[in-house]
């Protein structure tokens, strides 16, 4: 069984709904493959199965109106009619035309309606006293309205006279089924499932439901008397809400959000706020979804455009999209005249939104942080946490608002907040067009990266992506490297390699310089030793003693494999083998914030957690290689530490006969600390006992009861070193560029730290010479505090109270005598 809805979204706080995992992705796999065929559905003529239901205590006169009231609602076709088949004929520019037909069927102007076999209360939540036979949990609610979903195609199957009449495209689907409850809805969404709203069915086809052999996979459902409420008066079935919950059949989603009080898109589509009479959806919501329009122009160039309104008899010239270079994220101009179906709108002008197509699907699992909206109305005083006056998001001349960007005082910003560099002026009046001057844009140049990172050996590789507007060159390219292009313009792909091995033991650095002719941005290669790797993680802390440090030992060895996953043409060599959609994939993200995150960069290998309650084999299997001694990788894992109660495997395998047998040598569920759970953490694995001329390693995640995976892997910065003559013998300690120990061991004591700010970095000695630096780590150190000065020297090993209590300095109080312990053995006794 699986069901997802879609809430009516105007007069209530819509909230999303818990389900299990297995429901969860059935109804996501159907959302993908309901769109699909929305595509071939969003033309020509459709068909809308209204059937009227009441409940097994009411009587056949519930309905109060004549079938004449609905007919009128849903098919009246006279100029000014306010009806479904207006609005989506209008809405479409006379390209889709949605045609409604009443079933079970009557032959007079009375209603009739299937009776239920259940009571009203038999649908509503549990109540001891005044709905004794309600359900209990909103899974056995959701059970008992899919039946009833059933019962009722059941019954009007018979009168159904053909089947091209529920399926006028004949793609073997049920255009659309539209039940008209008797009575009210719920005072809201959160009180129950007697709500109007629109249903997906995520089923199996043999246990799906069929009206004339055509399956059903959603329907909509709304109330005869009352659609929610405003006032505490209830709202009428209106074209809003039909057309609301219809349009989701086209492949639109909602656009409001499903918690907080920011509100993106209001008034402005249909798809948020909708209103009594059904509004207009943005031109972008009829592109990309509704496909009623088949581009949103870019333009760039400065001069004077006009638009034609969004709610007029033509698609031409509606929208525009202007797109600043160095952001994948654009802005859609589009003319909003208050006439028509359009005349709730609080005003006419132009308005000014932001597409970021990062996310697609509408606004409504918004969270600010991973999940960001798919579109946004600028309003006067809006920002990413401020929700201002969306009311007033249109400009013109009348409005008085007529200038946005630039010198004006409302401009326009990123996701992330940041403005972005266009400017609209001399906005018009509102006649049959609107006007307005795009100004010329501001000289930009952006770099998605400022460093990257390649391997030691020859032909490592790594993309920048270089934004500008005007022509930019680079500067001070190293003879190691190779660039695939020196200069260009707009947005440009650059491949920079290595064209030699790294045989130092320190990494070599390139500071390289994009210019153009206003302005410049550094970029930073480092490529890395092929002999020795730097020590890393390091991490500190002051105790009594002095400051802890410790860190994770270097490797020496050739680099024969290194990937940090920035470049998604896999130069080398992966192979994915994956049983469903949730196996291994290149994943974008950012390194501070989001569920998938890369350790650094942008991506890093990634295995999904799974939704689906079906068997998982997920394979990532590296290239081969020969005498392979160490690996080395940053691993990010909800299944550190865990104990799954279905059987899970996430594993790193090793083989030495090219893939012909394997060998597991770590699991992240059991050989992974439950502390680093969703953290990274360097994982080192020794090969030697492997090592062949015919090596592999892969990741193998895979589960043994058809369950699925429940948890996600995220693989970075993997690097598989070879055998080496090398040996490393110790480490150089440093402390604020200062070395000032040696050892052997990969920690060390500081006795001695300086107050205020101690940062360290250490690096790895040996036959070699020295490695790079680790990272560093910062750490703020306060002495003592004691104010006698030392006549020995020596350095203070401890301090103490007239008990012999040894304590910190921040116990320590004015006036107090304490007793110093000096490295030599001696005490003084001395004041603070």
């Amino acid at each position: 069984m699986g069901e997802t809805s879609h809430g009516y979204g105007t007069f209530f706080n819509p909230t999303s709904t818990t389900m299990k995992k297995s429901l969860a992705l059935t109804i996501l796999c159907l959302l993908f493959a309901f769109q699909a065929r929305a595509f071939n559905k969003n033309t020509g003529t459709v068909g809308n199965t209204v059937c009227f239901v009441r409940f097994a205590d009411e009587d056949a006169s519930i309905f109060e109106h004549t079938i004449d009231t609905y007919q009128n609602l849903f098919n009246g076709n006279n100029t000014t009619d306010n009806s479904v088949y207006n609005y989506f004929r209008q809405a479409s520019y006379n390209q889709l035309e949605w045609k409604s037909s009443f079933y079970p069927v009557t032959t007079d102007t009375k209603i009739v309606s299937y009776k239920t076999r259940y009571e009203r209360a038999y649908y509503q939540k549990y109540d001891a006293t005044l709905r004794p036979s309600g359900y209990n949990s909103d899974t056995e609610g959701e059970a008992r309205m899919q039946a009833l979903v059933r019962e009722i195609a059941n019954y009007i199957e018979k009168d159904v006279a053909d089947a091209t009449d529920i399926d006028k495209n004949d793609d073997g689907y049920i255009d659309n089924l539209c039940i008209i409850f008797s009575g009210q809805s719920e005072l809201s969404n959160k009180r129950g499932i007697l709500w109007p709203q629109r249903k997906d069915l995520a089923l199996h086809d043999e246990k799906a439901i069929y009206i004339k052999g055509k399956k059903l996979v959603g329907y909509i459902m709304v109330f005869d008397e009352a659609n929610g409420y405003e006032n505490f008066e209830g709202i009428a079935l209106n074209t809003g809400v039909l057309c609301h919950e219809m349009s989701h059949s086209l492949g639109t989603y909602d656009l409001y959000h499903a918690s907080g009080s920011l509100n993106p898109v209001g008034i402005w589509d249909l798809m948020s706020d909708n209103q009594l009479v059904a509004q207009n959806m943005t031109a972008y919501t009829k592109y990309r979804y509704c496909k009623w329009i088949d581009e949103i122009p870019e333009i760039s160039e400065a001069g004077t455009y006009t638009l034609n309104p969004v709610g007029g008899s033509s698609k031409e010239n509606i929208a525009y999209k202007i797109k600043p270079v160095g952001s994948d994220e654009y802005f859609v101009v589009e003319y909003r005249k208050k006439e028509g179906f359009d005349k709730s709108l609080p005003g006419s002008g132009l308005l000014i939104y932001r597409i970021n197509p990062a996310y697609t699907g509408g606004n409504v699992n918004y969270n600010g942080t991973t999940r960001l909206d798919e579109q946004y109305i600028f309003r006067p005083n809006g920002t990413i946490t401020s929700d201002g006056d969306i009311t007033k998001a249109f400009f013109s001349a009348e409005s008085g608002r007529t200038a946005f960007g630039g010198e004006a005082t409302a401009k326009p910003f990123y996701s992330n907040g940041k403005e972005a560099p266009f400017a609209i002026s001399n906005i018009s009046t509102c006649g049959s067009t609107i006007s307005f001057y795009l100004h010329e844009s501001t000289n930009h140049l952006s770099l998605n990266k400022k460093e990257i990172t390649l391997a030691g050996g020859a032909q490592s590789s790594a993309t920048v992506t270089i934004s500008s507007d005007e022509t930019w060159t680079l500067e001070n390219l190293p003879a190691w490297i190779t660039v695939s292009q020196t200069e260009g313009t707009g947005n440009a792909e650059v491949t920079f390699t290595a064209n030699s091995e790294n045989n130092e033991p320190q990494n070599r650095t390139a500071a390289i310089m994009v210019k153009t002719a206003s302005t410049e941005a550094p970029l930073t290669i480092t490529q890395l030793s092929n002999i020795v790797t730097a020590p890393s993680q390091l991490t500190g802390s002051v105790q009594d003693d002095g400051i802890h440090l410790s860190w994770t030992a270097a490797s020496a060895g050739e680099t024969l494999l290194y990937d940090d996953f920035e470049n998604t043409e896999n130069p080398n060599g992966w192979i994915v083998s994956t049983s469903g959609d949730r196996g291994w994939r290149w994943k974008k993200g950012d390194p501070n914030k989001g569920t998938y995150r890369p350790y650094e960069g942008s991506y890093a290998a990634t295995v999904y957690s799974s939704w689906e309650d079906i068997h998982q084999d997920e394979y990532f299997t590296s290239k081969t290689f020969a005498y392979g001694k160490t690996l080395s990788f940053y691993s990010r894992t909800t299944a550190a530490g865990k104990t799954p109660r279905n059987p899970q495997y996430y594993n790193v395998e090793v083989s030495k006969d090219n893939g012909k047998s394997w060998t597991p040598i770590f699991n992240a569920c059991t050989d992974e600390d439950a502390s680093f759970a969703g953290k990274y953490t360097k994982v080192t694995l020794d090969l030697s006992d492997y090592q062949s001329a015919e090596m592999q390693i892969r990741f193998h995640c895979y589960d043994t009861d058809n369950m699925g995976l429940s948890y996600y892997w995220q693989i970075d910065n993997l690097e598989i070193l070879g055998s080496s003559s090398n040996n490393i013998t110790g480490y150089n300690v440093y402390r604020n560029g200062i070395k000032i120990a040696t050892s052997t061991a990969t920690d060390y004591v500081d006795p001695a730290p300086l107050d205020g700010t101690n940062t360290y970095a250490v690096s790895a000695t040996g036959s070699f010479g020295e490695s790079s630096p680790s990272n560093s780590v910062e750490l703020q150190f306060t002495s003592t505090g004691i104010s006698t000065p030392t006549t020995q020297g020596l350095q203070v090993m401890g301090v103490y109270d007239c008990l012999g209590r040894r304590i910190n300095s921040k116990e320590m109080q004015r006036g107090q005598i304490y007793i110093v312990k000096y490295a030599d053995g001696k005490t003084k006794k001395v004041s603070k």
